[in-house]
């Protein structure tokens, strides 16, 4: 194999025989003749002849031009031919290196003078060859990166050396690497004009990062052979950023940049003495770096798509001409979701900004790292026995510190799970639809942490569908049917714990939104803080501590927290599949008895803490891995306002969307989008077969005057009209209603109402391999829903009718007297107020300071002010209440997830 692509190095020559009299068709002839002669038959020992007068030639000229040292042959000279040796006091042009090495920038620029289709078309196949030719290099360097020891480090080492040689040089002999490393590796950092194999740069940048930074972290001992024997931590996150530029149209090979650089600025806590270039001393800590390039990695597949969306919103202009304020914030938003400037210096004030533009609520990221990451991270953290993926979970917002953490996964499994399964029972043969369930991934790392959640969606997917055959005087049947279902909803409930216990341990506080504070607080985790610098000369995040703070139920958590914090410097965390000893870079660094003082700080803390007060959302941003999980019922959870979306850049654009579409211009904008529950279209029981479901809503929507169809499904050019002139959309119907209207069309608007979509598996996010996501809640936010409710796997129309119903109510029962008494929802009490007619305590002065306190501490917490005491009226406020009114709390009622912004719900 390796002759094979050594012989491919050498491809036919330009045939650059065009008839032009110029000094450059005089040139291209002596080239043309020279390829000519090139294309003589070649026999073994010819091209050892050759290869040893090409070596020759090399020496010859290096001595005679004295450009045999590293600093004395320019990377630009190497390149682009810009070198002048003196020989004998006459000064000699580049020519003749590039001819020698055939230097591509000059075959490009010959290919374009010649003026000749043919070039052209020869210049592109060769740039089709490298291309697959560096591919398949590279795979191969990994497959022998993969088995380790010294010799195979060497030839590593020596696939990238030829990877990097052509991308510049046709014909490179392997023998003149070391004498040219320096400059190879100044050409792959550098710009250069006709780069045309920016992808396959990056690529190479990120396997030689990869690779080495593995050589790092390994017990064994480094061997002198090259340039590579030498490079350093630093090096390494330089190649990366560059790749990190260079990969932006590649959601896969950015994807893997992204955490790469997440993991080493997070490794380089081990080792104090590691220097990284970007490690800012001023308004950004290492930790802001760490969030970054983690949030970055995620659903980088659906970031173009977004991009074009963005550019495609119409600008409008309303009486008050604000057109001009609306612009600039949509053609702001580009900035902070993509940095395409080759300039790193200015890679730190785009950092600063996006941390400035993010909204006050928390978001967290969450993404499962296996392969190649796993035996990286097992070198540097633990003993042998490694996991089988590691957890990295960033959270962050615009006020407070981003803390970042990686956390070892263990497997869940239930071994009678698979073997004593009563739905396997219910199978029959005869059935066809058992064999019409699709899991909407194919492989992935969920297969390996949880691997039974694939075999209880798929015994849903039975159970469910031998529903139907159950016969109406079947008693037994039933029950036995009823008894299943409750397993299933008990299996659910084991693996939701198992996540939370396993997999976060104490560090599931991280995922809860933040708490409203008081003077009470305050003090108390002043005083934490000072505890921790004073006996462990630790510098604690403050936002972390306050989080650690705000859930905690007992002294053990809080001391679990701290001990973790201490020993790992919050960077490292583990739950409950890791031992206390199972960290081994950090196994002797803090000693038993020094925790001692630890435990008697923690029992003052925790008398002191106060009860649960209400908080803030929290949006969800999960890698493509982990997005069918059920994340939103974790048991710490269960009660917090949860919703999800599929990248930070996608938050971003829905917040300029819901800008950009207010409506109503009199009432100050919010922060997050506004929707009027009542002004509503219901698409209900379109199939006709869900006779049930239809008397249970169709009076309802009748009662509010609504517009709609029951029974019957509109044109699909009605229902997109209904989603652009409505806040709000209701489907009750099978699937997510993509076959009543594309997610195409919907895509196509520059609008789009919220939507409550509650058919099975509406909102089911297949992944078909390396390609993007796709599913009907990425429509609707392509197309400026804020927020979508659908169902992540196929529900009962019963228990899921409960859910509906409650939702509504919750709705609509309470947002009447809810805008009633809150001046910041209803317009007309706003307008009173700015005219000093309202009167300023409406009758409740007893209650005054209260309501002052409690406005306070909004704005405390790091919400916005236009979150007021109803601030609780939003779209997913009250999703917690409705799964528990579901006979099957977690089977059925976990199934529904909000996708989108935080979303407000008024009437106007």
């Amino acid at each position: 194999e390796r002759e094979n692509l050594k012989n491919a190095e050498s491809a036919p020559p330009l045939d650059v025989n065009v008839k032009k009299t110029s000094r450059t068709s005089s040139r291209l002839a002596k080239e043309q003749n020279a390829a000519a002669h090139s294309k003589t038959r070649t026999t073994r020992s010819s091209k050892r002849t050759a290869h040893v007068k090409s070596e020759k030639d090399l020496a010859e000229l290096n001595s005679e031009n004295d450009i045999s040292g590293s600093d004395k042959l320019s990377t630009d000279a190497l390149v682009c031919g810009k070198l002048s040796c003196s020989l004998d006091g006459v000064y000699c042009s580049r020519d003749d290196i590039c001819n020698m090495f055939g230097c591509w920038n000059c075959l490009f620029v010959n290919s374009l003078n010649s003026e000749s289709i043919e070039n052209i078309l020869q210049f592109r196949k060769d740039c089709i060859r490298r291309r697959h030719l560096v591919s398949l290099l590279l795979k191969t360097a990994r497959a022998l990166g993969a088995q380790g020891g010294k010799h195979g480090a060497h030839e590593v080492h020596s696939i990238y050396w030829q990877c990097i040689s052509l991308l510049y040089f046709r014909s490179l002999p392997q023998g003149c690497y070391r004498t040219y490393e320096p400059h190879l590796i100044g050409l792959i950092m550098n710009e250069n004009t006709g780069d045309f194999l920016s992808l396959e740069r990056a690529e190479i940048l990120c396997s030689m990062s990869f690779f080495l930074l593995k050589g790092f972290l390994s017990e064994q001992s480094r061997h002198s052979c090259c340039s590579f024997s030498s490079v350093q931590t630093a090096d390494i996150v330089s190649w990366l950023l560059k790749a990190f530029v260079l990969s932006g149209e590649s959601p896969s090979l950015l994807q893997e940049v992204c955490r790469l650089l997440t993991c080493i600025f997070l490794l380089s806590t081990i080792d104090s003495t590691v220097q990284l270039p970007l490690y800012s001393k001023g308004s950004l800590s290492l930790n802001h770096w760490a969030a970054y390039f983690h949030q970055a990695s995620v659903g980088t597949h659906l970031n173009c798509h977004y991009l074009a969306s963005l550019q495609a919103l119409p600008r409008k202009t309303d009486s008050k001409g604000l057109v001009g304020d609306f612009a600039n914030k949509i053609d702001e938003v580009p900035k902070f979701l993509r940095f395409s400037s080759a300039d790193m210096e200015h890679l730190e004030k785009h950092v600063s900004e996006f941390f400035n533009q993010l909204p006050d609520v928390p978001i967290v990221c969450i993404s499962m790292l296996g392969g190649d990451f796993v035996n990286v991270l097992g070198e540097a953290l633990l003993l042998p026995s490694l996991f089988p993926a590691w957890m990295l979970l960033s959270r962050f917002d615009s006020t407070n510190k981003p803390t970042t953490m990686l956390l070892p996964v263990d497997s869940i499994s239930k071994e009678a799970h698979n073997e004593d399964s009563s739905i396997k029972e219910l199978d029959n043969p005869t059935r066809a639809s058992d064999k019409n369930w699709k899991c909407p991934w194919s492989c992935t790392i969920i297969d390996y942490v949880a691997p039974t959640f694939r075999k209880l969606l798929k015994d849903n997917f039975r159970s469910l569908s031998g529903a139907i055959d159950i016969p109406k005087d079947g008693q037994a049947n039933t029950v036995r049917w009823w008894s299943d279902r409750m397993k299933l909803n008990n299996d659910l409930n084991e693996i939701l714990e198992n996540m939370e216990k396993l997999w976060l341990g104490p560090w599931k506080y991280l995922l809860l939104g933040h708490q409203s504070a008081d003077q009470h607080s305050e003090a108390v985790l002043e005083n934490l803080i000072t505890g921790l610098e004073s006996e462990f000369k630790l510098e604690a995040n403050p936002a972390l501590i306050k989080v650690i703070l705000g859930g905690v139920a007992s002294v053990d958590e809080l001391k679990e927290c701290v001990s973790q914090l201490v020993s790992y410097k919050a960077y490292f965390g583990r739950g409950g599949c890791c031992g206390r000893d199972r960290l081994r870079a950090f196994s002797c660094q803090i000693d038993a008895e020094a925790l001692v003082p630890l435990e008697h700080l923690c029992n003052g803390v925790v008398n002191e803490l106060s009860e649960l007060v209400e908080r803030t959302p929290v949006i969800l941003v999960l890698d493509t891995d982990v997005q069918m999980l059920p994340w939103e019922n974790l048991p710490v959870l269960r009660n917090q306002e949860m919703y999800r979306m599929p990248s930070v850049r996608s938050i971003f654009l829905a917040l300029t969307r819901s800008t950009n579409h207010q409506k109503d211009a009199s009432v100050i904008d919010p922060p997050f989008p506004v929707i009027d529950p009542f002004n509503a279209f219901y698409l209900l029981n379109p199939g006709g077969d869900l006779i049930s479901t239809q008397e249970e809503f169709d009076q309802l929507f009748r009662n509010y005057e609504w517009k709609g169809n029951a029974g019957d499904a509109p044109t699909a050019e009605e229902l997109v009209l209904a989603l652009r002139n409505h806040d709000l959309f209701l489907y009750f119907g099978h699937g997510s209603g993509s076959q009543y209207v594309s997610g195409k069309e919907i895509e196509k608007l520059d609008n789009c109402a919220a939507a409550l979509l509650m058919g099975c598996s509406s909102g089911t996010l297949h992944c078909k391999g390396a390609y993007a996501p796709q599913g009907a809640p990425l429509s609707y936010l392509f197309a400026g829903s804020p927020s979508v409710i659908a169902n992540l796997w196929d529900v009962s129309d019963k228990d899921i009718d409960r859910f509906s119903k409650a939702l509504l109510n919750s709705w609509l029962q309470e947002n009447v007297t809810a805008a009633k008494n809150c001046s910041k929802c209803c317009p007309l009490t706003q307008e009173f107020e700015s005219m000093t007619i309202a009167a300023k305590d409406n009758g409740w002065s007893r209650r005054k300071g209260s309501r002052a306190r409690k406005q306070q501490q909004t704005v405390e917490m790091g919400g916005s002010s236009s979150c007021c005491n109803c601030g609780h009226r939003r779209i997913a406020s009250h999703i917690s209440e409705a799964r528990r009114a579901c006979r099957l709390p977690l089977m059925i009622g976990a199934s529904p997830v909000c996708y989108g912004v935080p979303t407000i719900i008024r009437k106007k």
